[in-house]
């Protein structure tokens, strides 16, 4: 994880404080990040306090791509958990955003998907096997950050990508 200088006032509006929040942690530096990018609210941050009661980890949520660029200027999270349906730029847009920026290009990501065949089809294309599909059980999310934040290709270029969840 970096975190870089607290954030700016965008950034701490962007992402509800949880940046502080990061940084005011005794034992921040010891807990993987994980950004959720999800436009449901309710799903986002269920999703995000999961991921934050394992032991290790702290979930943060977002609500859409742009503040999700945002928060990756102040903090670089371990795992991303990306909706493809997002209002703006989509979570497909996000990905191939993340994946063109040096800085953020190694982040590994577990998309999240109510799509059906065309989704697929552009996981496809972009080379990308780890999602999940809505309604999802919370506890494989979980088990699959954890998975991602640290297997052997955890803040590297994918190798080889894991298998397609169904």
């Amino acid at each position: 994880m970096t975190i870089r200088n607290g954030g700016t006032p965008a950034a701490r509006a962007y992402t509800g404080g949880v940046v502080e929040k990061a940084l005011g942690h005794s034992q921040a530096e010891a807990r993987k990040v994980v950004l959720v990018v999800e436009d449901e609210t309710a799903i986002g941050q269920l999703i995000a306090d999961a991921i934050s009661d394992e032991p290790g980890y702290f979930g943060i949520h977002v609500a859409e791509s742009a503040a999700a660029i945002e928060a990756t200027q102040h903090v670089i999270p371990d795992v991303m958990v990306v909706d493809v349906r997002l209002p703006g730029m989509s979570g497909f847009e996000l990905y191939d955003w993340l994946k063109k920026n040096p800085q953020t290009s190694n982040i590994p990501v577990l998309f999240e998907t109510a799509s059906g065949v065309e989704a697929i089809g552009e996981f496809r294309s972009r080379g990308i096997a780890t999602y999940v599909k809505k309604p999802f059980d919370l506890n494989e999310i979980v088990a699959c950050v954890k998975r991602l934040a640290t297997g052997p290709s955890a803040g590297s270029p994918p190798a080889s990508a894991p298998p397609p969840r169904a």
